[in-house]
């Protein structure tokens, strides 16, 4: 019978025999103080039965790790799966394409791109999450699936910091004030002034409710003392339509989706969102130098896994994302969107992360985002 939880269990009493009452007494130890038999003597404290407990243990975590090791030993043996979050055409999607191709290279695997976009990016992040942490699912990440959705979307299903392993810190991406080129805003005071002027009717377009871009606008319309209508698309290239035909006044986009309609003749670009001037745009002034000091959206991507992909796959899927992203190949590529490369391990992106959470969430609390 076991004794309550808690309690000492006591011992079996039983009824004293003759036999018993005449027995010899057992003789003393010559060294009173040395161990007896049943003792062990690497650590007093432990008996027989902890051994044997700790050793079938210590047998049964490492059957656990053996197909962790041979999956490590074996990577990669099948196709990975690279989920772009948002949908085909924009910037993620040309990103992701880019660094799928450079990755079979030194992976000697076919890299298969998988768009699921949709809730800024929460159906594609939430799918990696739930898929296998064997590597072969992996995420291409960003400011808002792995900083800002946590703090804007109560009902997201995954923690980033908790579900996901940093993989590799690619590049970061400018964004900026776009608008068609026969719009009446040459600058980001005519924008303004006009929101000023119409407020609830000018409209700008983000790739997602409570997303990077949403916040960002929302916050500078909150300096600017402007109230503006947000627009959510699930990627840039299906805004491209409306932003031309002018169902909406101004969209928040990437150099490698404006690019093209900027050399077209299409759209103009206004004002830069990130702390320097887009290399793609030179002579566009950023949102800093045009009236508000301090304010800047750096954008950036990243690769990610699911928690619990054993190391040595992480490892080898960051060092085969560092060695292409420092090839000649890829970074040429990579420059001809606009990006600017940074090329950072696991470690270091985890440490950077940390430091974007703290900076996102100051920003998500000053514009309100989530009264608005």
């Amino acid at each position: 019978m076991q004794a309550p939880t808690g309690q000492r269990a006591k011992p079996c009493r039983h009824a004293t025999t003759p036999l018993e009452t005449t027995m010899t007494p057992r003789k003393p130890r010559l060294n009173p103080h040395a161990p007896s038999r049943h003792t062990l003597t690497a650590n007093p404290g432990m008996t027989r039965r902890h051994l044997l407990g700790a050793a079938a243990a210590g047998t049964a975590a490492g059957l656990g790790l053996a197909p962790q090791l041979a999956l490590a030993a074996d990577f990669p043996s099948k196709p990975i799966k690279l989920v772009v979050p948002f949908a085909p055409g924009g910037a993620t999607d040309v990103l992701g394409r880019l660094m799928a191709k450079a990755l079979e290279t030194p992976l000697k695997q076919t890299v298969i791109v998988d768009n699921k976009p949709g809730a800024s990016g929460a159906i594609g992040a939430t799918a990696v999450v739930r898929s296998p942490a064997d590597g072969y699912t992996v995420l291409m990440g960003g400011i808002g699936t792995n900083i800002v959705l946590e703090h804007t979307m109560p009902t997201l299903s995954y923690k980033p910091e908790r579900d996901f392993a940093a993989v590799a810190y690619l590049f970061d991406v400018d964004y900026s004030l776009t608008v068609p080129v026969d719009s009446p805003y040459k600058s980001l005071k005519d924008l303004l002034a006009d929101a000023k002027a119409r407020p609830g009717e000018v409209r700008f377009m983000s790739t997602g409710p409570l997303g990077p871009v949403h916040v960002a606008m929302e916050y500078l319309c909150k300096l600017a003392g402007v109230k503006m209508i947000h627009a959510p698309y699930s990627g840039e290239a299906p805004a491209i339509p409306d932003l031309l035909s002018k169902r909406i006044e101004v969209a928040v986009m990437t150099v490698p989706t404006t690019r093209p309609q900027v050399e077209a003749g299409k759209m103009r670009v206004i004002a830069s969102m990130s702390a320097e001037r887009a290399p793609a745009y030179p002579d566009v002034p950023t949102v800093a130098e045009q009236g508000f000091p301090g304010f800047a959206m750096p954008i950036w991507n990243g690769l990610f896994v699911p928690k619990g992909t054993p190391q040595a796959v992480v490892d080898a899927l960051s060092n085969a994302s560092l060695q292409q992203l420092k090839g000649a190949e890829l970074r040429q590529s990579l420059e001809k969107q606009g990006v600017r490369i940074t090329a950072q391990g696991a470690a270091d992106y985890e440490r950077f992360l940390a430091k974007e959470r703290v900076r996102w969430k100051k920003m998500i609390q000053d514009s309100e985002v989530l009264k608005s």
